[in-house]
């Protein structure tokens, strides 16, 4: 969206753009999903916490459904004041975020939700390529992540295992699983997500890689669905949240770190709640009779043998896709930091707020100057 559209768009829902002052004032928090969806969760979550850190001094209040902007004008809204906060999905805008995009292929190696959020927000935060193509981006700061569930096969037949796939029409996601299914004769095609229930139900699509959120909150696939093949063929976590960056230097370093504190919380409340709908999910599936197939030892060390491969060959990819310098340092971090995350996440109770969000600050949050992040 042009920047004469997001200003048309503020000035009919009847919202300023001046400069944000440090009296008192009530920002503004937008998604472009929808009311009751993750991202909106997410931002309301913030808004109470960081209202009860900053004991008021920052109050933020929450436009969800794209009301402020679309998603691909989420960079553009953010930059030019239209909300001093929101989520960026960088698929949507591959050009401006190219390094980004690395960081989001690599998700095809995650077989956990959480560790993959985490590891992202983690990199993002930390690696020296990543924060150099922020910086490249002026008027927004980059303050956390987080990944939906974990992809698997649902398919309307019964599916045991990945050579049943042979001369299967296959909706995916990425390049990478393209490239897996193919090895199986698996053919891929391009559905909208609106359209999968129907195409599983009428015989036109055989099956689609997707979160188990397909199945229930999605798109109800669980009604048309006879199987899930729970081999994971990895997940989506791109973008994430950034601020506006002159709303952050105009913040004291104190409500900055308060800042910081409330999106841990919130990004550990976001992560363990949508891991508990996947489990729903799951639970959902089993009762309206769709089989959950564990996969084949043979299946598993194939998909360990693509990933090896994939991982030896993904620099010079980006590099020829996307037009960047090497992504060798930046890809050794990614995969090492979901490496370290799923320890970290197994020696404490997952679903436990207080025990997450201490990790989240101990391991990336606490570990963010305040005095120098995002300021110059």
């Amino acid at each position: 969206m042009k920047l004469k559209s997001l200003l048309a768009t503020c000035v009919a829902a009847g919202i300023g753009l001046g400069a944000v002052p440090a009296s008192a004032e009530t920002f503004r928090a937008a998604t472009w999903n929808a009311s009751g969806s993750m991202n909106d969760r997410f931002l309301t979550d913030f808004a109470n916490l960081v209202k009860e850190y900053s004991d008021g001094s920052v109050e933020f209040e929450v436009f969800p459904g794209g009301v402020l902007f679309p998603a691909d004008g989420s960079l553009q809204g953010i930059s030019s004041g239209v909300a001093q906060l929101a989520n960026i999905t960088a698929a949507y805008i591959p050009s401006d975020l190219p390094v980004d995009a690395v960081a989001s292929d690599m998700s095809f190696l995650a077989d956990d939700q959480l560790a993959l959020a985490f590891a992202k927000t983690e990199v993002t935060f930390f690696n020296k390529q990543m924060q150099e193509e922020l910086a490249k981006k002026k008027g927004i700061v980059f303050v956390t992540s987080f990944s939906i569930g974990i992809y698997y096969p649902i398919c309307g037949f019964d599916l045991k295992d990945m050579s049943g796939l042979d001369g299967k029409k296959v909706r995916t996601s990425s390049s990478a699983q393209i490239d897996f299914i193919g090895q199986y004769g698996g053919v891929p095609v391009s559905v909208p997500g609106t359209e999968i229930y129907t195409g599983i139900q009428r015989g036109s699509l055989d099956c689609a890689l997707g979160d188990p959120l397909f199945l229930t909150e999605f798109f109800k696939l669980s009604e048309v669905a006879k199987s899930v093949y729970q081999l994971p063929l990895g997940s989506n976590a791109n973008g994430g949240y950034y601020v506006n960056q002159k709303f952050w230097q105009d913040r004291t370093p104190e409500e900055r770190r308060d800042i910081l504190h409330a999106l841990s919380r919130a990004t550990a409340a976001s992560m363990i709640d949508y891991g508990k709908r996947v489990d729903a999910a799951w639970e959902t599936s089993k009762k309206d009779g769709v089989a959950l197939n564990a996969p084949t030892a043979a299946d598993e060390d194939a998909l360990a043998a693509f990933k090896e491969k994939f991982v030896a060959n993904l620099p010079q990819m980006e590099m020829e896709k996307r037009g960047i310098s090497d992504p060798t340092e930046l890809i050794d971090e990614m995969q090492a930091a979901m490496d370290k995350w799923k320890t970290l996440l197994a020696g404490i109770d997952r679903n436990n707020v207080d025990q997450v969000t201490q990790l989240l600050d101990e391991q990336i949050f606490d570990k963010v100057d305040v005095d120098t992040y995002g300021v110059n």
